[in-house]
């Protein structure tokens, strides 16, 4: 099995690489900074890539998530979110159909209002936009573009993702941990519930996925939801680490406004019966912290 790598210096991208090539998956890596180069923005840097190098499967990493970063820009087509999360992704998918790739595209549950969560697979965003960020739009943008055009696709959809690696801008665990340990620990929500996804999984879950030949849309995340609060409040009781005796918390998540603040799921999350359906059981939160912790100390 050869599978495309595009975004490979990202904190996922090379989490999940490590546990592909374990797995036996050879892995072609391509990105800006990569020996074999793509920018997914470049058309014929895309065709370019897929011509020279021989695969049967792209896993499309590449994105723009900073998520207040993407507000600034909201309602510019010519913002680097746009270019990236949307431009990017039709390259990549014209060039999947052109050479018959099978594309693994990442989404989020930030494509959702937030309202009515834990969302299913087959639940769609609503027709009005403005209680979702600008990065949750380009994300159902880069969604609608892969479903119009492609046939054999994944669309994998994770929501904040952690695991005690912290890589370039690290992950919601190491986040929260390092400012811990600073005292420099922002408010808390205990109003706003998500599912987790422990990135460990997304390489099981990719490795299953292929090895079914399935199509569609997917979740890996948590089974069960958890407010912002709780999580940071667990992770740092098994971390064992010194710091202040009480998180601080702020009552309610939506009374937090800010116009540079871009707009988050207050209910969010992703059920995961589906893949479950296919023998694959993504980590509860709960069991995901106390993993990374006992391994610590190991």
């Amino acid at each position: 099995m050869k599978v495309a790598i595009i975004g490979s210096g990202s904190m996922i991208a090379s989490q999940v690489s490590e546990d592909l090539e374990k797995e036996q998956v050879e892995l072609i890596k391509g990105d800006l900074n990569q020996d074999i180069k793509i920018d997914i923005t470049n058309q014929s840097s895309v065709d370019s890539f897929f011509k020279n190098n021989h695969f049967q499967t792209v896993i499309l990493f590449a994105a723009f998530t900073d998520v207040n970063g993407a507000e600034e820009q909201r309602n510019d087509k010519g913002g680097i979110c746009w270019k990236i999360n949307v431009e990017g992704t039709s390259n990549i998918v014209n060039a999947c159909k052109k050479y018959n790739k099978k594309l693994i595209f990442f989404s989020t549950d930030f494509i959702f209002d937030g309202k009515n969560g834990p969302y299913d697979e087959k639940e769609t965003p609503e027709d009005n936009f403005d209680d979702i960020s600008w990065y949750g739009i380009t994300k159902i943008e880069g969604e609608k573009i892969i479903k119009d055009l492609l046939e054999d696709f994944i669309i994998l959809r994770i929501t904040y993702p952690y695991s005690p690696r912290s890589e370039g801008k690290g992950n919601m665990l190491t986040r929260l941990i390092n400012l811990y340990k600073s005292g420099e620990m922002y408010p808390l929500y205990f109003d706003q519930h998500t599912t987790p996804t422990y990135i460990p999984d997304i390489p099981k879950a990719i490795k299953i996925l292929l090895d079914k030949n399935q199509k569609g849309v997917f979740h890996v995340a948590s089974p069960s939801l958890v407010s912002q609060f709780d999580f940071a409040k667990y992770a740092t009781e098994l971390s064992g680490i010194s710091g202040p005796k009480q998180l601080t918390q702020k009552s309610i998540f939506s009374d937090f406004k800010n116009k540079e603040f871009a707009k988050r799921p207050v209910l969010g999350g992703l059920k995961v019966s589906k893949i479950r359906k296919l023998g694959f059981y993504p980590t509860d939160w709960k069991q995901g912290l106390e993993k990374i912790f006992k391994e610590s100390q190991n």
